[in-house]
């Protein structure tokens, strides 16, 4: 899937890049940073943490994408010193080049942690990479439909690109394959809220709950395995 790609920047200043040809973005218009901390941080980890005070969180996250997303669940981590074990999956990795044009070292100059963005995303594919004392890393250049774990996790953070680029990435198939990667009272979550999605969570075993979306974005969803 190599398409091309061009840099946007979204309404709270970072940017993002866009695909044309599938008329997708890799984050929503509205604010890469403010979509991805209100889905996956406030209503995905922040919930997780909640019921699970003082615990150690291992995390699935799909796609790796530009590595915004594990970029700030590490920032989070760092601030709080979370304990986390963070496998995140790409089968189409960007370029360093193209994530070099993101600026996203300039969006988190203030950010005092002992990895910048430009470094961080330097870090190998397939192996894992203990970035704290409490957090480590490990990104895996693979389908997830072929991706395999021996341990079970706590959250997935599902961020495939929508249902009208990837239809494949929210069958019902991938989703009995969420619930099976996730541990009893695991956690699902994701900005899609497609109707046919959630009831292929439903038919999986999740619990569904539709929330209300980050700016721009009407509704979400997280479920809960059970």
């Amino acid at each position: 899937m190599r398409h091309k790609r061009h840099q946007i920047i979204t309404e709270d200043g970072s940017s993002t890049l866009r695909i044309d040809d599938l008329k997708e973005t890799y984050h929503s218009r509205h604010g890469a940073v403010l979509e991805s901390d209100f889905v996956y941080l406030k209503e995905g980890l922040k919930f997780w943490l909640d019921q699970h005070p003082n615990q150690s969180c291992r995390i699935l996250e799909l796609g790796y994408g530009t590595g915004l997303m594990t970029y700030l669940t590490y920032l989070k981590a760092q601030k709080e010193k979370l304990e986390i074990e963070y496998v995140s999956l790409e089968a189409f990795p960007l370029s360093s080049a193209e994530i070099h044009t993101l600026n996203y070292e300039q969006f988190f100059q203030n950010d005092a942690v002992s990895h910048l963005f430009s470094a961080f995303n330097q870090l190998p594919w397939e192996k894992k990479e203990a970035l704290t004392s409490h957090f480590n890393l490990t990104k895996k250049e693979i389908k997830f439909e072929d991706f395999t774990s021996e341990f079970s996790f706590d959250l997935i953070f599902y961020d495939a690109f929508g249902f009208h680029a990837q239809p494949e990435l929210w069958s019902e198939q991938c989703m009995s394959r969420c619930y099976e990667l996730l541990s009893p009272k695991g956690v699902w979550v994701s900005y899609c809220a497609k109707g046919s999605v959630r009831r292929g969570l439903e038919k999986a075993g999740f619990e569904t709950f539709r929330l209300p979306g980050p700016p721009g974005k009407r509704e979400m969803l997280r479920a809960v395995k059970h």
